[in-house]
This record gives C-alpha cells, structure tokens and sequence, in this order.
C-alpha cells in the first residue's frame, strides 16, 4: 500500500530518545545473529532489522545491508495496536467505554437510515477484537482515497454475521477504531498519540498515511524506527510505565493482553503461533507472550517471563520459519 498523504512528526534528532544499551549482559547474544543466517538460506526472504531488550535494555541491536537505525520502516498492521492504544486512552479519559455501541458515538447523518440489528448491537470491543462481523474489507477503497467518505461508507455495509458470534481478521475495523477516536478526541490517532504517548516515550521519527477524510488509516500506514518499536513494546511489557511515570492505567493492559477470542474455536493448535487467540489489536503467542503483527513479518514480541521484547522487520513469506528461530536462537537465550 503505497503512502498518500502522511501525518509526520516533527522528526527533530536532538529530540528522540535512546533506550539504554546493555551489550555486557552475560546473555549469549551471539546465537541471535543464526536468525539472519536462517533467513539467508531462504529465497526471497530478508531480514531487515532485529533488536532485543532485555530487563529495559537494549542487549542486541543488527540491520541487515541498506537497512539502519533511523529506517522509518513500514509497519503494516503492527499500526493496529498503537490505534487501540489510542482508544486505551480515550477509555481513561472517560470519552468512552469498550462496551458503548458504535451508533450512540457516531452521528445520525453518518449512519445509514435504516439500522440493521447487527449495526444497532456493534461495540467498540466488537471491532477491538476482529469480530464485528463486516462482510467486506474495504482496505484498498480507503488506502486508493477512492471514498471521500469512508466512515460513512463503513457504517452503511453489509454484515456477515452477528457481531461478538466469531472471529474475523479485517483492517477495517481498525480504520473506524482510528474514526472513533478523532470523532471524540477532535484529534487523529497520530495526533491524539502525539501528545499521549509518542512524545513521552521520546519517539518523533514517525509518519502515519491518512485517508481521503483525514483519518489516521488506523490498521495500517504506520512507518517508524526499529528502536521506537521496541520503546512501544517495552511501554506494554511495563503496563503503561514509562520512567517512572504511569501514562496509562495498567487495568487497560490487563485486558487488552489477554485473549479474548479465538481463530479456530474448535482447534487451538497449541505449537501454532496462528492459533493461540486474539486479544486487543494484537495477537496471543505460544511461550506465554504477545505480539504486534504485521504484513510480512513486522512482529514485535512481549515476553513477560522474560521481561524482555524481541523486535523484528522484515520482507519474508516463510513468516512461520522465522518466528521458529526467534524462539530457538533468541527467546531460549534470555
């Protein structure tokens, strides 16, 4: 999905933050680097960036060939859990609710006439956990811009089951997340976060793709830097605790960490990292951890047995593989 129009952030150097390095850990970090080999050995697939922090801090950090440190990288649907992220502040600054229904937020002129029963009873945590049950993923409609309205477009569609009945990954739930919060907030998700996150956890190298309505995409469109990434995962590994300081209630992780629903109800696949259920905007692993996901293996990895996140981009089909040597050559070590 090709950039349109960007939301950037004052990308200032003196101003973004380093997280601490601790390259003396006494943490074989050296079997870390079996993970590039891995993937050299498969065709078509790159690993472009690993970071590993350990305790706080940064124990392994390696860029592949043309990639580097302040690489703003596409993070495709990793976007996703910043967005509820977004809503997790708007929640604690009593502008909404997980439970209240999408047709009490919205305006009657940017809802259909005539409410389905499925529209009438969508919630917020609906669309949190990929089963609102829109029939259509409209994610090429709002990234083309070929919609001058396309929250309006959204609430008009068609459902294809019930919401809250099942699981169903679409970006689009994502995108109206990202229209919730600037209907509440007067401000986009990039910008709501601006002033929530982004900048207490020092991160200003970041670019976010808008639609044609001016909405943060939400469920994708994110570009940022591997370190910022990892501060992101750090923030989620300490609940909502950035130096010392709580910027968000750590009720709010309880329940956006947990699962909530699953892929396959009837088959939990232990072994399969696929398979493990869904929680807010993010994904439940195998070896008790969460992660950020996006298209072509953009993960950041949340080890609370650890205490440690593993952060990773990348251009690679054999997603599988790779989270395979994650766990053997980098997780196992910590």
């Amino acid at each position: 999905m090709a950039a349109l129009v960007a939301v950037a952030s004052c990308c200032a150097p003196e101003k973004e933050s380093s997280l601490p390095r601790d390259f003396e850990s006494g943490i074989d970090t050296e079997r870390f680097d079996s993970v590039f080999t891995g993937v050299a050995s498969r065709p078509c697939d790159e690993l472009h960036s690993l970071m590993v922090a350990k305790d706080g801090k940064v124990i392994y950090e390696r860029w592949d060939t043309g990639h580097g440190p302040d690489e703003l990288h596409v993070c495709w649907s990793v976007s996703k859990t910043f967005t509820a992220t977004a809503v997790g502040f708007a929640v604690q600054d009593g502008l909404l609710s997980v439970d209240d229904r999408i047709v009490d937020i919205f305006p009657p002129e940017m809802l259909p006439e005539k409410h389905s029963p499925e529209l009438d009873a969508l919630t917020v945590k609906h669309l949190l956990i990929m089963a609102s049950g829109f029939k259509y993923d409209f994610v090429s409609d709002v990234n083309s811009r070929r919609s001058p309205e396309p929250t309006k477009m959204v609430l008009a569609s068609e459902f294809a089951f019930f919401p809250g009945t099942r699981y169903q990954y679409n970006s689009i739930n994502t995108f109206l997340l990202s229209a919730i919060v600037t209907r509440l907030t007067g401000k986009t998700v990039a910008d709501y976060l601006k002033e929530k996150l982004f900048e207490p956890l020092g991160i200003y190298k970041y670019v976010w793709d808008e639609s044609a309505d001016g909405l943060s995409f939400g469920g994708w469109g994110l570009h940022t830097t591997t370190e910022n990434l990892t501060k992101m995962g750090l923030f989620m590994l300490q609940k909502g605790v950035w130096n010392g300081r709580r910027l968000l209630d750590e009720a709010w992780f309880d329940e956006a960490m947990k699962v909530h629903i699953y892929q396959n109800p009837d088959s939990q696949e232990p072994g399969n990292d696929w398979a493990q259920g869904y929680c807010y905007q993010m994904w439940a692993c195998t070896h008790g951890a969460v992660r950020m996901d996006g298209a072509h293996n953009q993960i950041v990895i949340i080890s609370p047995e650890k205490n440690a996140v593993i952060t990773y981009t990348a251009h690679a089909y054999w997603g599988r593989l790779l989270m395979e040597d994650i766990w053997k050559y980098v997780w196992e070590e910590l």
